[in-house]
């Protein structure tokens, strides 16, 4: 049984090994075949191979020579067509230089006298040649070439041209420089006699000049003399003008102190400002001579003074009156104040005003503390509106310190100056430091200088009383402003509307003043004195 399987083995063994080299051997004969095969493919692609690279080799060869021959650098067959596509585009930049060159190269020769027609020719054969070259579509080296052959034999001939027309140039100035030298040689001659001439000349003036340089030098040494005496003189003359300015200003001092203690004597001013024509005592107005022409207007107060008196008693007036209505020859005014009732106002008296002169204003100068109504308190500004009521103007102003700063300029056009030395009838207390005491004293220095030059400038001074007097004011007169009382019927009077023709009913005091529509007539009555009683008013309610 053993024996068997192993012959059974055996058989299965051999079998299988049969089986195995058959299939080996098949496939070994499959293998060379496929080997083969791919031999002889391999042999015949190495082949083409072979002659595609010869080709390669020979295209690189021609393309090498062809580059070399064409002349980039570049290898490669990209930067290579970049190189000669820059090329192709400086070519273009040149010629347009180049074109540029012979338009101005052209013009210079026409400019010059070439006037031949085959530079214009050559100008446009230049021309189409560099249109041409760059209006053709396909470029190629062969083409370009050709283009610039064209384009040399251009210039070429353009050359030829200019270089005729320069010999014929040439030929021209020559002949045209041979003229102007015998022109130059005839200006030559010309030149050199003039020459002689202007040394001939030159020598007598050297000889007149030594003449005048000696005459000179005598007149300096009698200059220098003249300067000498002159120089002496004028130190005579500066000794005479310091004595005579020292003589000057020490008269002009004795001057100013003889018109100083004559203006403080003074009682006489200087010029009546107009007459009283006509008086009204039952109105209570008076007609003067003062018009409209003359810069009088309403509400100017004046003073009236005594007709027989020799001037103005600036002392003593007689009244006080105010301009109502100005006319063209005479104005009305009222009487606001007589003095003295034994001596009333007649017709022919003088009437004064201390602010205003007929065609002009009278200029004041207010200078330091200005107390009106003496109560140690500063009233300038009352003064001021009793001053332009009267007719005048305040150039300058210095008040205290504590009051406002300097105002206006002093100048010669000032009239008067006005200062206040008076005593204050109620002393008012002030407490006083160190900032008062200094503003004082810079307020009374400052008004020694102002004083100082006003009597330089012929400036004459006013005391504030005798101003106050001119202008008629009075120390009982109630403050501008606060009523102290009214009286009805008057209020109702001169409210009242006027009618033409109609006689205006009678004020019930005979003082009152009354308008009239009419001026008076020359011959009216006498005038009755007037009633010094004052008219009474009403109770304030």
């Amino acid at each position: 049984m053993a024996a068997a399987n192993e012959s059974q083995g055996l058989k299965i063994a051999v079998a299988a090994f049969i089986t195995l080299w058959v299939v080996t051997t098949v496939s070994c004969y499959f293998l060379y075949q496929a080997y083969s095969g791919a031999d002889a493919r391999l042999t015949s692609t190495k082949d083409e191979l072979d002659k595609a690279n010869a080709k390669s080799r020979a295209a690189y060869d021609q393309f090498d020579e062809m580059r070399k021959k064409i002349g980039t650098k570049a290898e490669e067959f990209d930067p290579a067509r970049d190189e000669i596509t820059a090329q192709f585009k400086k070519i273009d930049e040149r010629l347009t230089a180049l074109q540029s060159g012979v338009d101005a190269a052209i013009q210079k020769a026409q400019a010059a006298g070439a006037a031949s027609a085959e530079l214009q020719d050559a100008k446009d054969k230049i021309r189409q040649a560099i249109a041409s070259y760059r209006g053709e579509p396909n470029k190629t080296y062969a083409s370009s070439l050709e283009r610039a052959m064209e384009l040399f034999e251009n210039l070429s001939a353009l050359t030829t041209e200019l270089s005729v027309n320069y010999v014929g140039l040439r030929q021209s100035l020559e002949s045209a420089t041979n003229v102007a030298k015998q022109q130059i040689d005839v200006q030559a001659k010309a030149a050199t006699d003039a020459r002689a001439d202007l040394d001939a000349e030159h020598k007598k003036h050297e000889e007149a000049r030594a003449i005048l340089l000696t005459k000179t030098d005598e007149l300096q040494t009698d200059n220098d003399k003249k300067a000498t005496e002159i120089a002496k003189l004028q130190g005579d003359l500066k000794r005479v003008e310091d004595d005579t300015a020292r003589k000057q200003e020490t008269l002009t001092s004795i001057i100013r102190e003889q018109r100083d203690r004559l203006e403080r004597k003074e009682t006489i001013l200087d010029r009546p400002d107009g007459h009283v024509v006509y008086v009204d005592y039952q109105q209570g107005e008076v007609l003067v001579d003062i018009n409209r022409r003359q810069g009088a207007r309403p509400q100017m107060t004046m003073t009236i003074f005594d007709a027989d008196s020799p001037g103005i008693p600036t002392e003593k007036p007689k009244g006080n009156i105010m301009l109502t209505r100005v006319g063209d020859q005479f104005s009305y005014a009222r009487i606001v104040k007589t003095n003295n009732p034994i001596e009333p106002i007649r017709k022919g008296d003088i009437v004064y005003s201390p602010a205003w002169s007929p065609n002009q204003p009278m200029r004041f100068a207010l200078v330091g503390k200005i107390d009106v109504n003496r109560d140690s308190r500063d009233d300038r500004e009352e003064l001021k509106r009793m001053i332009e009521d009267a007719g005048g103007v305040v150039d300058f102003d210095l008040p205290p310190p504590e009051i406002g700063p300097e105002k206006g300029t002093l100048s010669p056009r000032i009239d008067w100056y006005v200062i206040d030395e008076r005593m204050p009838l109620r002393e008012a207390f002030t407490r006083e430091n160190d900032v008062s005491l200094l503003n004082q004293t810079k307020l009374t220095e400052r008004m020694g200088k102002v004083i100082q030059e006003a009597r330089a400038d012929g400036i004459r001074p006013l005391p504030i009383e005798r101003l106050l007097a001119y202008l008629g004011y009075d120390m009982r007169t109630p403050i501008v402003g606060r009523a102290e009382s009214y009286g009805k019927e008057a209020m109702r009077r001169l409210t009242a509307k006027r009618q033409p023709g109609v006689e205006a009913a009678k004020p019930a005091d005979a003082n009152a003043p009354a308008a009239t529509d009419t001026p008076p007539k020359p011959d009216a009555p006498k005038a009755e004195e007037p009633k010094a009683e004052e008219p009474k008013a009403e109770e304030p309610k």
